[in-house]
């Protein structure tokens, strides 16, 4: 133990050399400087939109992010801009120029006796400039008194601002008038009745009665050229018993007395609500991007009495990162999305935006320019040439002098009531050229694990080393080093990156080998040992998951007793299984989190069943009802001599289809192979199973590129994939059919890739060798022609290992006679490339980059559990033409990037929407295949 520890503390060590200090993240708020107030909620409460009511004085604040924020640093900076001329404000309703603008144009305000006060700015006719009265002179609006809560709507179009109010009578009124004009004569009309609560977003208003039913109104109708023919508001159908509503975003949640929690759709009148059966009992909801939405990652969770987000759809999982909520507010950006705001208990408020797909992130206010009207600046962030003004400091606390952002010097910010703040460091680090993964690794004795080395510049070589060889020792296998333990201990493995005309520069991983007695021990301390400025860091959180992953398997291993010569798969076995796992699984994910450590995907729970050792046949029967429906455990793995079967849970129900049991036997042959046998209880072999399974064969080929597993069914063999697992040591490929399967070299070559780079080369010879891309007739790939949909399909269908001779399918233009046929019949079977609206295919039809791109993307997501990236600006700005990228494909495309299924080009163009090549469609799929 003291030489690991000594081991550790000599990784920190050498880590800290290459790093600085970073900006607040996670729970950490202590990194902010003097200049900026994180403790928002002691002084302020915080409403919905952006909006903040001083405590001491009840005047009206709004804020707005600094866009320059989002993607440089961990924390955003927002600025406060003071509304001058109110007090006494309980709600705040405005309109400012664009998007995230602290350029206000219109606002109504409810004070807090009822009244109702509004200012209009007014654009000419002319040249479109803004002319406005003063802000500090908000007028009431007559006749409108005894109001308890309003909504308002500002139609710049048509020059008219329409206002919804709930009186203290239970009545709810329209009222309407020109905007920015006095003396136009306002229109009111009475809508309901015993109303309790109103509220609005994306041009439709909300009614809750106090019988518990909803009702809604398009606020457009309420226009002068629309009031005669509006129908009025309608009641929702299918919600009763309502005592709480939220709306936004897409969709709606609906809140019932007894404690359940529904949610409908905004914009389709035919919606029927649906319970949300995993949110019973929820504060309020918040949500993540829909493109998240599946078993994996979780897209909507629930705010509980815990003060915790928990999961709508898995019960175990809380939202990491954020804890002790006090509430949740927002603000709309579109119909389809909007920031949340939590406010937690400590007071300090956390952001993120529902469709960038990012994690919480602490906001840090400073103060800005006063929000009117003729502000030119929209983003939040002060011009340049601005002056500095005189603000009202927070809390009430002696006046300063505040800058603009850009160019402010240092002030002499008074922090709130005495309590001293703590300063911020810029982000100051001096990376190596190269990152390393895995960035932490535990082997057992005997395992094996490859290292990437990334960020790795054009002409740099990299030289790799082991500090004591003889714990591990470095090997290399088809071009990628490999790294072999031996017995217990810790040791660094060093990477030197050398480039002509630039120092070297060593990047490091930690290599812990363990007995598993000392597996969890070590984890723990090696997660507590990583510094601050790496635990963003990718290649450090994927080291961090795997070795977790290791932990969990670990600790759901169990060598069942055989009964008449079968390991019977049974409810009770899994059950002990994912028990263990399953509390293995909390302590990685709460040593993680109280070390603020955010996975990038979801931890794999992969339990193992060990059989006896030395035979040469293995019989598994495994039932039904021991593995369908489960969410608890995600693979089971399966051990037969050198041999595994790996098992996805989540298929299970496909797997088994209508049976309820299914005996698998494998026997070892002796060309190093297994004869896979499929049957039913009765012993019917069955020709095949409807799901795949995972085969792991073992090897000692050197070179993976020209290897592939082969199938054979007694008559022919042909090859059907397959990759080198250094981790397993073997060739693992998936597979559906009784029949003996072995490895063997399998060489393929084509003249006219010769000349091409590296990479490509050797991606057209892994393929080719795995029967997953073939040449033309003329023996030539012809990397350089448009790749086809027939073409393309037929790859992936291999890749999957989807192929289906018994599958058909139903295109017009598609025919049994054609090649592409069992691909495009398979394909259609297993969703993986879809058709047309119009019921063809188009086979002949180009792919575009966009759409190739997605496809990749989405495998990583489905099979590997990664996280759509949260900040895919971050990804996508990287391309110039960025705006070539459909917002469908945003997601998918940020995740090729981070992943690197698709480089950035030198021109820095990734024209999204043109045709691929053969050459690119290989190179893609050769890194996708790998990282699966």
């Amino acid at each position: 133990m003291k030489r690991l520890m000594a081991a550790l503390l000599s990784l920190v060590l050498i880590l800290t050399a290459h790093s600085g200090t970073i900006q607040a993240k996670g729970n950490d708020t202590s990194a902010v400087s003097e200049q900026q107030y994180t403790r928002i909620g002691e002084d302020y409460d915080i409403l919905d939109e952006n909006v903040l009511l001083a405590k001491n004085d009840g005047t009206v604040w709004t804020w707005v992010i600094n866009k320059d924020s989002l993607k440089t640093l961990d924390c955003y900076i927002a600025e406060m801009f003071q509304i001058p001329g109110l007090q006494d404000v309980k709600q705040f309703r405005y309109k400012s120029r664009e998007e995230n603008s602290r350029a206000i144009i219109n606002y109504v305000a409810l004070k807090k006796d009822g009244t109702v006060w509004y200012w209009d700015s007014k654009i000419t006719k002319t040249d479109d400039t803004i002319i406005h009265s003063p802000m500090d002179t908000p007028s009431p609006i007559k006749d409108l008194n005894n109001v308890t809560s309003l909504v308002a709507d500002f139609f710049d179009s048509s020059n008219f601002k329409t206002l919804f109010v709930l009186k203290s009578d239970g009545s709810v009124w329209s009222w309407g008038s020109e905007l920015g004009d006095a003396s136009s004569i306002p229109i009111q009309s009475k809508l309901l009745d015993d109303v309790a609560s109103i509220s609005s977003a994306n041009g439709f208003a909300y009614a809750v009665k106090k019988d518990g039913s909803v009702w809604s109104w398009s606020t457009s109708e309420y226009l002068p050229y629309n009031i005669s023919k509006s129908k009025g508001p309608e009641q929702v159908k299918g919600l009763n018993d309502i005592v709480n509503i939220e709306v936004g975003s897409y969709p709606n949640f609906a809140y019932k007395k007894d404690g359940t929690v529904w949610s409908w759709s905004a914009y389709n009148p035919a919606s029927v609500p649906e319970q949300l059966h995993g949110a019973t009992g929820a504060r309020s909801i918040v949500e993540f991007s829909m493109m998240l939405q599946d078993q994996f990652i979780d897209s909507i969770y629930a705010l509980r009495t815990d003060d915790q987000l928990w999961s709508v759809y898995n019960d175990d999982k809380v939202f990491l990162g954020l804890t002790d909520i006090a509430s949740v507010h927002n603000k709309v950006k579109d119909r389809y999305s909007k920031w949340y705001y939590a406010l937690k208990k400590d007071q300090t408020l956390w952001a993120w935006e529902d469709n960038l797909y990012s994690l919480p992130k602490l906001v840090v206010f400073t103060k800005g320019m006063a929000a009117t009207g003729d502000q030119t600046g929209v983003t939040g962030t002060s011009t340049g040439d601005s002056s500095g003004t005189t603000g009202t400091p927070i809390g009430g606390q002696t006046e300063k002098t505040t800058q603009p952002t850009g160019s402010r010097p240092e002030t002499t910010d008074q922090p709130t009531a005495g309590r001293s703040e703590t300063k911020a460091q810029p982000v100051i680090r001096t990376s190596p050229e190269i990152s390393l993964f895995p960035f932490i690794t535990m082997l057992k004795p005997g395992e094996q694990q490859t290292i990437t080395a990334s960020n790795v510049l054009p002409g740099t070589k990299i030289t790799y080393t082991i500090g004591d060889p003889s714990i591990g020792t470095l090997s290399n296998v088809n071009g990628i080093p490999i790294v072999t333990a031996y017995k217990s201990g810790q040791t660094i493995v060093r990477a030197t990156a050398t480039r002509a005309g630039f120092p070297n520069e060593t990047a490091y991983f930690l290599l812990y080998i363990v007995e598993g007695s000392m597996l969890s021990d070590t984890y723990f301390t090696a997660v507590r040992s990583i510094p601050d400025a790496d635990k963003k860091n990718s290649v450090t959180v994927e080291g961090l998951t795997q070795a977790g992953e290791l932990v969990i398997t670990a600790a759901s291993s169990e060598k069942p007793t055989p009964v008449n010569g079968q390991l019977l798969i049974t409810p009770e076995l899994i059950d002990r299984l994912a028990g263990n796992a399953s509390k293995a699984k909390s302590a990685v994910k709460q040593a993680l989190s109280e070390n603020r450590i955010a996975l990038a995907r979801e931890l794999i729970v992969n339990a193992e069943i060990l059989p006896s050792p030395g035979q040469n046949e293995y019989i598994f029967k495994l039932y039904k009802d021991s593995l369908v429906g489960r969410k608890d455990i995600d693979y089971i793995t399966v051990l037969a001599g050198d041999a595994k079967l790996v098992l996805n849970v989540a298929t299970a129900d496909r797997l088994f289809d209508s049976l309820p049991v299914i005996v698998i036997r494998l026997v070892k042959e002796n060309n190093g192979g297994y004869r896979v046998q499929f049957s039913d209880e009765q012993g019917q072999e069955l020709p095949n199973v409807s799901s795949n399974i995972l085969l792991i064969l073992p090897t000692k080929q050197t070179n993976a590129t020209h290897t592939s597993v082969f199938y054979s069914n007694g008559k022919k063999a042909r090859p059907i994939g397959g990759k080198f697992n250094p981790s397993q040591n073997g060739m693992e490929a998936e597979i559906n059919r009784s029949g003996a399967y072995f490895v063997d070299e399998n060489s393929k070559s084509f003249p006219d890739v010769d000349d091409r780079d590296p990479e490509l080369q050797q991606a057209v010879q892994f393929l080719a060798s795995k029967g997953i891309v073939t040449g033309k007739d003329n023996g030539n790939f012809e990397p350089d022609s448009l790749l086809t949909r027939a073409e393309f399909t037929a790859m992936l269908v291999r890749a999957f290992y989807a192929l289906d001779e018994t599958a058909t399918e139903s295109f017009s233009d598609v025919h049994p006679s054609q090649w592409h046929h069992p691909y495009i019949a398979s394909s259609e079977k297993k969703h993986i490339v879809e058709g047309y609206p119009d019921g063809t295919f188009k086979p002949d039809h180009t792919i575009s980059r966009e759409e190739m791109t997605a496809i990749g993307a989405r495998s990583l997501h489905e099979k590997k559990h990664y996280f759509y990236p949260m900040n895919t600006e971050d990804y996508l700005n990287q391309f110039v033409d960025k705006e070539t990228i459909s917002n469908w494909a945003k997601p998918t495309m940020s995740l090729a990037v981070k992943q690197r299924l698709i480089d950035v080009p030198a021109d820095k163009r990734i024209k999204a929407r043109e045709a691929v090549t053969r050459g690119e469609a290989a190179r893609m799929l050769y890194r996708l295949y790998l990282q699966l």
